[in-house]
């Protein structure tokens, strides 16, 4: 009996739920009028502030990347032997791929030297002045009493924590809102950076830093072992060279000292058969070094990636076409959700009104 009773008791809830419902959607359906009235004003209120808004221009970079490989597999083995780790040069395992490339492109120290940077020579502000100017920003840090002489303009060195972490701020929002990092084609290794802000200046510039820097970057941390290893191989050959050099003076000394040595006395051999032997040593040890480094300069060079840009920002800079179409469609869906919200607590504001 008490389980019986108790799905009945469930069941006028629901019942309950379900009138409720019912109730909420006639409310609607009678003021729909009003509901599409209301989200109309919204909408036009909206495409009308942003019609009087300063445009917004899109500043973008295409390039092709191709990541460099490399192939050391043909090394000897005497390289080891001296202490160069021939592994690292012929890791196959790809630095950065596109994924990592965006990603890199959204870190903050990429976007920090970006933002530091200044417009044209040493003399002109720095962007991040610029933007700030531009965004209110400025006058936003200067009413607080810690901030009131906050300035970007400084070196880099003087710089404290209070620009870190007001540059962590802007930053964030930055590339959440105006940065743009996409793959048109996942068949094909093209990238495309976008920056869109209302100053075409700004965006010009910032998109062309922050493509400079990450591909400088990328670039020399891609071949950073290759490199590192290809000086340690270079190292090794000049050093050997300098004792096969040492080796063959002393030869020579030794031979000039002794034009003719007696046969008979063995003693007098054994100095310059210890230098001939030190010699040829030297010389096999050298020549394999030499034919290592010559491959691992080949696999430094493969190694380099290939950073092609297609498409750079041109001024005047491009506006989105099809924001209106895009300002219309989410001013209407706003208003839409704003007049359904509003008459959906009227609905549950007069019901408790009528309970209590």
């Amino acid at each position: 009996m008490n389980a019986t009773k108790y799905i009945d008791d469930e069941r006028i809830s629901f019942r309950d739920f379900i009138y409720k419902v019912k109730g909420l959607i006639n409310y609607l359906a009678l003021h729909w009028k009003k509901l599409v009235l209301g989200s109309l004003v919204i909408a036009f209120l909206r495409i009308t502030y942003e019609v009087f808004r300063d445009p917004i221009y899109t500043a973008e970079t295409t390039f092709i990347i191709e990541v460099g490989e490399g192939d050391m597999s043909q090394l000897g083995s005497l390289a080891s032997v001296v202490g160069i780790n021939l592994n690292n040069i012929s890791d196959e395992s790809q630095l950065f791929d596109t994924d990592h490339i965006v990603e890199l492109y959204k870190s903050y120290r990429m976007l920090k030297l970006a933002f530091l940077s200044r417009l044209s020579d040493e003399d002109s502000e720095r962007l991040i002045t610029r933007f700030a100017r531009g965004k209110k920003l400025l006058r936003q840090w200067h009413r607080n009493d810690e901030l009131k002489n906050f300035s970007f303009e400084i070196p880099k060195a003087d710089m404290s924590v209070k620009h870190d972490s007001i540059l962590m701020e802007v930053i964030e929002d930055f590339k959440n809102e105006q940065l743009i990092i996409a793959k048109p084609n996942r068949k094909l290794m093209i990238l495309s950076v976008k920056v869109e802000d209302d100053d075409a200046l700004f965006a010009e510039k910032f998109n062309t830093f922050l493509v400079k820097i990450v591909n400088q970057f990328y670039e020399s941390t891609s071949t950073k072992k290759t490199g590192e290893n290809l000086k340690i191989l270079q190292s090794q050959a000049d050093s050997t060279r300098v004792i096969l050099d040492r080796s063959l003076d002393q030869l020579a000394t030794i031979s000039e000292l002794q034009p003719n040595p007696n046969p008979l006395y063995y003693t007098n051999q054994v100095p310059f058969q210890k230098l001939q032997i030190d010699i040829e040593a030297s010389a096999a040890v050298y020549e394999e070094i030499i034919k290592n480094l010559e491959m691992a300069k080949i696999t430094h060079r493969n190694k380099k990636p290939l950073i092609q840009i297609i498409d750079e920002p041109i001024r005047p800079l491009s506006i989105d076409k099809s924001r209106p179409i895009k300002l219309i469609l989410t001013s209407g869906l706003i208003g839409g959700i704003f007049m359904l919200l509003f008459f959906t607590l009227q609905y549950m504001w007069k019901k408790l009104m009528v309970i209590s």
